[in-house]
């Protein structure tokens, strides 16, 4: 893992991309780069980190580069490698914390520990503030290439937890560190990272803030798209999300009834859709899907999101079916025409080139997926706008393709059951972590609930509440702050 201020920048980068042509498994150092497609776009863009506020002011944060070891579970591999960190050390006092907020599966950036709610707690106690990079994101890559043989020895969490512990080390070596205490924050996959680092590490983590934590490995998240649906229902009104359903169904219908060239034409899709493929035909649904899940993800009720996004969509055209297309087509496309990309084969293909050029890739996170975690948004409940056609089949049939016979689908369910073994899921056997979900999440279904100790904020998204407090705030999310202000006092106190 929030707001949609950078949405229109984001898609307008994107927009140059098009038709990514089916590519041979054998992809080879130095082939051109394929075009993103769609399909692609949108799970990048539901992965993206925590929402960039409008910051008049930036983080004097400093980049630093710290040596871990490639594998930190065998002392026989001496391989070693440079991960980034960014650090803010301007209201450090010898002595003072030490907070991290733990990057996830994105590219960390300086503003990340800027003009949020970690900052001013790490303000009020003299402390330094930091945030990490994952290993095989943005530029901590430890090794390449990307092959499966190489993320599956070292692409997992306990590897990055591990990663973590040594930053703190590395950092106490220095004198005016030996004796910080640390807290950790995280939101989303990072925020699961946040619970799980204090369950491994309680003797070096005082407490944690997990913001919007998927703690519970699973592998058909059909639940996600049913909050999806909620939230459009509860701030966007019926309307729109009959709008949705209604022209869903139409394009649904089509396929069903042989028309699926008609289809195809409608909602803009690229010569290379096979309208007879049930891969093709389950990526363009998922796709469109993922389009209305970024939004209802990172909305924030103050500043209607949603509705806006709604009346958008009815502005396009009177016609439901109609307006779904020109409104997706803007999305991935802005207002240049260009067809939408969405094949089964041009993700296998993006992602087997990947293996050999690294930079920009998806390819580590849908390892992670597949090898752990599972959390394959599909349509399998009934009570969404988004149809029946994108299975979790489709997430497991392209981690088969790309890593293997080993990740079909049982190898997938027998990994997410092991995640869920080793850190217990629901069963939370851990103290000092404080979790908080938004009410209209699509991630509170595999987070902790009430009956964990969780606070729910209602109507808020992911990760909404990583922001410093403002006027803006609903009394719950204020009231969700200030007890972190004050669960952080109490942890570092008695510590």
């Amino acid at each position: 893992t929030a707001s949609n201020c950078n949405m229109k920048s984001f898609l307008g980068a994107l927009a140059i991309l098009a038709v990514l042509a089916p590519l041979t498994a054998a992809a080879r150092l130095g082939e051109p780069k394929p075009k993103v497609n769609a399909f692609i776009k949108t799970l990048r863009d539901l992965h993206r980190g925590r929402p960039e506020e409008h910051i008049m002011t930036r983080a004097k944060a400093h980049e630093r580069w710290i040596t871990q070891k490639l594998d930190n579970f065998d002392d026989d591999n001496n391989a070693t490698w440079s991960d980034r960190i960014y650090i803010n050390e301007k209201h450090f006092v010898d002595g003072s914390p030490i907070f991290i907020y733990l990057g996830g599966e994105w590219e960390i950036q300086s503003w990340d520990i800027s003009n949020t709610l970690l900052a001013d707690i790490t303000k009020k106690h003299n402390g330094t503030i930091i945030t990490t990079e994952h290993r095989f994101f943005g530029k901590s890559i430890p090794i390449t290439p990307l092959s499966t043989e190489n993320l599956e020895k070292y692409q997992n969490v306990n590897q990055a937890l591990a990663d973590v512990i040594n930053v703190i080390q590395t950092l106490k070596e220095e004198g005016k560190y030996k004796d910080s205490k640390v807290v950790i924050s995280g939101c989303s996959y990072s925020g699961a990272m946040a619970a799980w680092i204090r369950k491994l590490y309680p003797d070096i983590i005082v407490g944690s803030w997990a913001s919007s934590a998927p703690i519970v490995a699973k592998v058909d998240f059909k639940d996600y798209f049913k909050v999806v649906g909620e939230s459009y229902q509860t701030l966007g009104g019926q309307y729109c999300y009959d709008l949705i359903d209604n022209a869903t169904s139409y394009y649904e219908d089509l396929f069903a009834n042989g028309k699926g060239d008609q289809a195809k034409k409608e909602l803009n899709l690229c010569d290379d859709f096979d309208p007879k493929n049930k891969r093709d035909r389950w990526q363009i649904f998922s796709t469109i899907a993922n389009i209305f899940a970024g939004i209802a993800q990172y909305q924030i009720p103050a500043n209607y999101d949603i509705p806006k996004q709604c009346s958008v969509l009815r502005s396009f055209s009177d016609d439901d079916a109609e307006a779904l297309s020109k409104f997706i087509n803007w999305k991935v496309h802005e207002h240049t025409g260009e067809c939408i990309s969405a094949t089964f084969d041009g993700t296998t293909g993006y992602y087997e080139w990947a293996k050999d050029n690294y930079e920009d890739s998806d390819l580590p996170w849908f390892f992670q997926t597949c090898s752990e975690f599972g959390w394959f948004q599909s349509s399998g409940s009934s009570h969404q706008p988004f149809g029946s056609s994108f299975p979790s089949k489709l997430y497991e049939d392209t981690c088969e393709a790309v890593f293997g016979s080993k990740y079909n689908t049982t190898g997938i369910r027998a990994n997410a059951k092991a995640t869920n073994a080793e850190f217990g899921g629901l069963d939370i056997d851990y103290t000092n972590v404080y979790f908080v979900q938004g009410g209209l999440d699509g991630w509170k279904k595999v987070g902790a609930g009430v009956e964990e100790g969780a606070t729910i904020i209602p109507s808020a998204a992911h990760c909404s509440d990583l922001g410093s407090i403002s006027a803006s705030d609903s009394p719950e999310l204020v009231a969700s702050k200030q007890k972190v202000i004050a669960l952080v006092d109490k942890w570092l106190a008695e510590a």
